[in-house]
Parts: structure tokens; sequence; C-alpha cells
């Protein structure tokens, strides 16, 4: 079970989490030094593989592949992996696997695929934030001479409807009615309560939430303010929970629901919902993967949670509470699995994939390659604290664009491109020191507000990106191990599995 963002110190920082809190005293436990970059595409592979990025090829978030048009950039957690994974170790020896989710699992070619699994699901429409007025709502109306049906709750003055359409295509829609009520007896026309309706029912609240769903798709809404007939509204992004084959999927609509939709960091909400959001994600693939170990059969099952790192770029060092909401999510999530579990059958392993640390500034390298003449025929591909540079036409003056970039000051690292460097590798890469951030923008000024609160991919030196190893159960050693390479967690596992691993043999 893989929590992104889990940082070592930044755990320990953390009190009154009773899973984490019980499997740092019962479990195998260690500090796990996570390969360079620190990013999260990079590091999952090298969960998932046991060897480093150089070997594996994905050098990055995002790079540039070798034969495909210079400014075309490759996102790594898409991009196939050089060297055969665990999954594929596993299911080659018989094994079967399941993945809810997991990264690069994705179900893309059959090599990314599992026994069964819970894929990364993108929404089918984006969310937005909607503001309605008085002229967007209408008296209800009847013909004259007809019955007016009865009202579900009292309202002192005439109910008033703004509709609006949730809609996937022509032939899924449905009508959502925001539904104004007076529940004051004071013969004034105030409207202070509201209600959603859609097909003829008053739909449920949560903390001003409302879910709209129709045939295993749905949508999470918030009403964020009313004053009178003036409503804003968090319109949520509808989505349909993507699983395989066709019996798990079907599994999963019945007994847990729709994909609920990942945080929205487009929308400008505020950060309570942002948080509710981070929490109802957590939640739905707790569900998911608790169902997961009590209905399907597995010998390896693979499990992701996202929540800590989705708070701690968006939250570090700006609202603590926000990331002990996320911090308590995670751990109800590791209770919510590990309880499934029999010790004396099976082997719980909680990870982490890297930690994070605080951003101050962002360096936009586009503006920097042209004020120094090194553009257009080098390119900058970035990820968070790394930058890779590659050349695309010219004279190799790789030395140059190095003692530039050297004089600025602005970085920790810069290597250039070897014998040994994985082709995906730029023909230089460079690595900021932790509190800057870095991005391709090629639009001015030079240095710009960073894009996130937190950041990882700075060098795995800084032992704030370290990261956690718990163990327990089944043929699992006991104790403290110390600092643990993360390419160990591969092997570690495929010991547990007595599987053999062709990319570290």
């Amino acid at each position: 079970m893989s929590f992104d963002g889990l940082g070592a110190d930044a755990l320990a920082g953390q009190t009154g989490l009773p899973t984490f809190d019980h499997l740092a005293r019962t479990a195998a436990t260690a500090r796990v030094i996570p390969v360079n970059p620190t990013l999260t595409s990079s590091t999952h592979v090298s969960i998932l593989t046991g060897v480093d990025p150089q070997k594996h090829g994905i050098v990055s978030n995002w790079f540039h592949l070798p034969g495909t048009p210079a400014d075309q950039s490759a996102r790594g957690i898409n991009t196939d992996i050089d060297v055969e994974t665990l999954v594929e170790a596993a299911r080659r020896q018989g094994k079967r696997v399941g993945a809810v989710p997991f990264p690069t699992i994705d179900a893309r070619t059959s090599r990314r695929m599992a026994d069964f699994g819970l894929v990364w699901t993108n929404s089918l429409t984006e969310g937005r934030v909607v503001k309605l007025t008085k002229k967007d709502f209408r008296r209800e109306w009847m013909p004259p001479g007809w019955t007016a049906p009865p009202q579900r709750r009292t309202s002192f003055s005439p109910v008033m409807r703004a509709r609006m359409e949730w809609r996937v295509s022509r032939e899924l829609r449905a009508d959502v009615d925001v539904v104004a009520l007076d529940t004051t007896n004071d013969r004034v026309e105030n409207y202070d309560a509201y209600v959603i309706e859609s097909d003829d029912r008053e739909l449920p609240f949560d903390r001003g939430w409302f879910a709209v769903t129709k045939q295993n798709h749905g949508s999470w809404s918030k009403i964020l303010d009313a004053d009178a007939l003036n409503v804003t509204l968090y319109w949520g992004a509808i989505s349909r929970t993507n699983a395989y084959p066709e019996t798990f999927r079907t599994l999963l609509d019945d007994e847990v629901g729709f994909w609920p939709g990942v945080p929205d960091e487009h929308a400008e909400i505020d950060a309570t919902t942002f948080a509710e959001q981070i929490e109802r994600l957590a939640d739905f693939l707790a569900r998911a993967q608790a169902l997961t170990v009590q209905r399907m059969e597995f010998d390896l099952l693979l499990a992701y949670q996202p929540v800590v790192d989705q708070a701690m770029h968006n939250f570090l060092g700006y609202d603590d509470a926000i990331i002990r909401r996320a911090f308590v999510a995670a751990d109800r999530a590791a209770a919510s699995v590990g309880s499934q579990l029999d010790a004396n059958r099976d082997a719980f392993i909680v990870i982490g994939d890297h930690g994070l640390v605080p951003v101050k500034r962002e360096i936009h390298l586009g503006v920097l390659l042209e004020q120094h003449g090194f553009a257009p025929r080098w390119r900058v591909f970035t990820a968070n604290n790394v930058a890779h540079f590659y050349r695309s036409a010219g004279t190799d003056d790789s030395d140059a664009l190095i003692s530039m970039l050297t004089s600025t000051g602005l970085f920790e690292s810069i290597q250039k491109k070897t014998a040994d460097s994985h082709r995906n590798s730029g023909d230089v890469v460079a690595v900021s020191f932790p509190p800057i951030g870095l991005s391709a923008s090629a639009k001015p000024p030079l240095e710009g507000e960073p894009d996130s609160y937190g950041h990882h991919g700075a060098l795995n030196t800084h032992r704030e990106l370290h990261t956690v190893l718990f163990a327990s159960g089944f043929g699992v050693p006991r104790g403290a191990l110390g600092e643990f390479s993360q390419t160990r967690l591969a092997p570690f596992v495929a010991g547990l599995l007595g599987i053999e691993l062709a990319a570290i043999e």
C-alpha cells in the first residue's frame, strides 16, 4: 500500500495516528531513501522494478522521448518501462495480482495490466464554480385549473427554482433544480434555505455536498455560499469508475459507487472544500481496497493513496490543519485495509514514495534559455525541482549551457549525459536547491510565484524527502531495518512471494 508523499519526518511530526503508531511499534520499520529523482513516476517504477531510473527509463515526471518532435513531452506515469515489473514477474510465475489502483498499472497495454484492477480515472467533464442570481430563479408555475403537487418542505414565500443541466451526452443527462425556500413566517419574502432536486426527488445533503448519479456515473457538487437568491455552487466533474474485468467494475459500482473525482486544482474553491474532496477520494479508495481484500482472490495486491501528496503540494507551510486532515485520512485508509488481513497468512507492507519540501520561488527556464541565446536549439522539460535539457540542433554546446546554469546559483546538481545515462535522459540534467521550483515556461518574467507550496524531485540527500516502510504479518522480519534503499522494495516483496525478478538478476 503506497501513500504518495508520505515523508518519514513529516509522519514523525504527526501524533495521534493510531494505525501508523501501531505499525511503528509492532511492524518491521525502515527509513527509505528514494531514488533520484525523488518524483512520483520515477520512485514508483523503482518500487515496482528494483532498479533506478537510469535503468528502467522513467527519468522524470515529464521528459522527452528520442525520435519524437522536439517540443513533445512524455509523461513518466504513462511511458513504457524498459524492464520487467513486479506485476509482470509475479504473473509470469503463476501469481494472481490486483491493483486498486497503482501508478503505471493502467491497463493501457498487456504489460501494464494486473489480473484485475481499478484504474486511476479521468473525469468525463470538468468541475467549475457557478454563480446563480435572482434572474436564474423562477417561481413554480401550473396551468390554470391544475392542482399543484404537494410541497415537500414548508415555504412561507413561493418556492423558487433554478435549473441546471447535468450532462455527459445527449442520452445521459438529467435536470437538477436548486430549490429556494423561505422558512421564516415573517410576511417578508426572504429565502434562507435550499434543497436540491433531480428526477422528482430530493437529494441528500452532507455539509452542503450532494451527489447526482445516473447509470453508474456520478458527480459531487456543493453549495459554497447562499445569500437570498444569490447562490454560489461548485458544480462537480462527472466520472465513472474505470476497472477491469467488467465483473470487478460491477462489484465496485454496486458496493462502493462511482469514482468521486480528484481534488479540483483549477476551480476557485476554498481550502475546506478542497480538503473535503481529498478526504472523499481517500475514503472511496480505502473502501474499494478493503472490499477487494474481502472479495477477490490474489497473491499480490497493489494499493495506492494520494491524499498526503495532494495536501502537501497545496498547503505545505500554509495550512497545517488541512495537512493534518490528510494524515488522518491516510491513517483511516491504512486501518481500513489492514483490518481485513490475517497476520497468520498475509503480509501488510505500507510504503511512501517520497517526502516533500516547501518551495519559495519558481524559475521559468524557458525564459533563462532565451535570455542567454540557447533557445530554440535547446528545450527544457521540468518537474518540480528537476529539469531535463535536450539539444535539438547545432553543435554540441553542452559545456556552455552547464557554465551558464552553474553561474545562476540555482542548482545543486548539474550533470552532462554520459554513456551510462538512459537514452530518455536530457543531454544536461539539472536539479535545483529544494526551495526553488522549476518551470519550462518561456513567458517572462524569469522568476514567478510557484504553482504549489510543496515540491519533491530535489536530491535524495535531503532528509525531508526520505520516506518510510512498515511491514508486518506472515514471513516478515520484526524490528528496525535501518536505512533502506528504495530499490530494495521490489526484491523484498518478491522474496515474500517466492518469485524471481528478471530486472535485478
